[in-house]
């Protein structure tokens, strides 16, 4: 678990990549890190387009608003979901929210598998839906959701900022706080864990304080 963690912690976004190309065994072990994401319903609604190709790379970049330092990286991962087949079951709450959830928990399972794997990776959104369609040949039942960018990283960001947990997180409602959640949700592993190093040194003072009142014993 451990490992997992840290493997969160220290992902980052790449914008420069090296030139060295990416091991097939690797790529695959990042796509099927995808496939095995959460889906509603275990439907599954994503397809993968792996793109090496140079002039795809720079059409690609061209529709995702002249983000050209994508062309760096050594190949693309398209994730388009398939919308027809969630809206089969969910309606349009399946469209607008599920496939979407689906799709984002795709991608965030191969931005840490590259990452574990020593691969940088940028999660692309901002890009011409209908101009990616083209350059594809994706069809009208598919939507694209995100490009990966997916190379050996050519820097190492720094960690950004990120928000105190305690400022994030609520309890039963909106804004409510609570003083002590170890206590309150009765983690009483770590709650007796408290308590036995007070006690622990609580005697430790006690006889301590005893140690030094004690007369010295008087001789034979």
């Amino acid at each position: 678990m451990s490992d997992i963690l840290e493997v969160i912690r220290s992902r980052r976004t790449i914008r420069k990549f090296s030139p060295k190309s990416v091991e097939w065994d690797k790529i695959s072990q990042v796509l099927d890190a995808g496939r095995h994401a959460p889906s509603a319903g275990n439907l599954q609604d994503w397809k993968f387009i792996v793109i090496l190709e140079e002039e795809l790379k720079m059409q690609l970049a061209e529709a995702s608003l002249q983000q050209y330092f994508m062309v760096q990286a050594p190949l693309f991962i398209v994730i388009c979901s398939e919308p027809e087949k969630i809206i089969r079951y969910y309606g349009a709450r399946g469209e607008k929210l599920y496939s979407v959830q689906n799709n984002a928990a795709c991608v965030q399972n191969m931005l840490l598998a590259a990452h574990a794997l020593g691969l940088g990776t940028c999660w692309i959104g901002a890009f011409d839906e209908d101009e990616v369609r083209r350059v594809l040949n994706i069809p009208a039942d598919a939507r694209p959701q995100a490009i990966i960018c997916l190379g050996y990283p050519g820097e190492s960001p720094k960690q950004p900022p990120k928000y105190p947990l305690e400022t994030l997180v609520f309890f039963n409602s909106w804004k409510n706080k609570i003083r002590d959640p170890t206590a309150y949700l009765q983690n009483y592993s770590d709650v007796l864990r408290k308590k036995t190093q007070v006690a622990v040194k609580q005697i430790k003072t006690f006889i301590d304080e005893k140690i030094k009142r004690k007369e010295p014993e008087e001789g034979p």
